[in-house]
């Protein structure tokens, strides 16, 4: 009798990584600091159209994708776009809109998305106020699709809001002022590195054939 199995594999030497910059009236002056924390995090990935993939999504009342997971394949292209953002202001801070919107609009394959392809899936939302809106619903539907969330908050940003939104309580960050973000860098890859680990153990994606084992006659 011979027992059949298949061959599953989540790739971990590869993830895409979604930015959600709070760029709501309150962030205006502590928003250059937000995008020389993005460059730094970015200097540490291996960008790659078959690597790290990089998307940088701004939102105040509503959200706007600055560019895709798709949109560049380089590192120093990155950087360049990264270095050239506007603050687009507004009001009121929407967050589990703008949440929505990523999982609708940047987490999908058209948007280059490696999702269905096992490749680990993480948002980081660099957030400096209570949402306007309910993140409740939209942040378990981002759980529910293999998403992991990484909350940063700074200044007038409500931890147990951070927390709801984090795929686990535990990794939500917290800063007195954005331009105290690289005292959290460290934790922030401690955690990137954790969501790895945790990637592998949920249900992956099938990529092999199926083969059989453990044959032997049966009398």
């Amino acid at each position: 009798m011979c027992l059949p199995f298949y061959l599953f594999s989540v790739d971990t030497a590869k993830k895409d990584i979604v930015f959600l910059l709070d760029g709501s009236d309150g962030t205006r002056n502590a928003f250059p600091a937000m995008l020389d924390f993005v460059e730094k995090v970015v200097q540490k990935l291996k960008v790659g159209a078959n690597k790290d993939r990089v998307s940088v999504v701004q939102y105040s009342s509503d959200a706007e994708a600055h560019f895709h997971l798709n949109t560049y394949t380089t590192k120093e292209d990155i950087v360049d776009s990264v270095r050239g953002l506007r603050h687009r202001g507004g009001s009121p801070l929407n967050t589990g809109a703008a949440l929505q919107y990523a999982r609708d609009n940047v987490f999908t394959s058209s948007s280059g998305s490696r999702r269905l392809q096992g490749v680990p899936q993480m948002l980081i939302l660099l957030n400096g106020g209570r949402s306007f809106d309910s993140v409740e619903a939209p942040a378990s539907a981002l759980k529910k699709q293999g998403i992991f969330v990484i909350g940063i908050g700074a200044r007038g940003s409500d931890v147990g809001e951070l927390q709801k939104i984090s795929y686990d309580p535990s990794v939500a960050l917290k800063v007195s002022e954005f331009t105290d973000l690289p005292s959290v860098q460290e934790q922030l890859s401690s955690v990137m590195s954790t969501v790895l680990v945790r990637a592998t153990a949920m249900t992956p994606t099938v990529t092999g054939k199926k083969v059989t084992y453990l044959c032997k006659d049966v009398k």
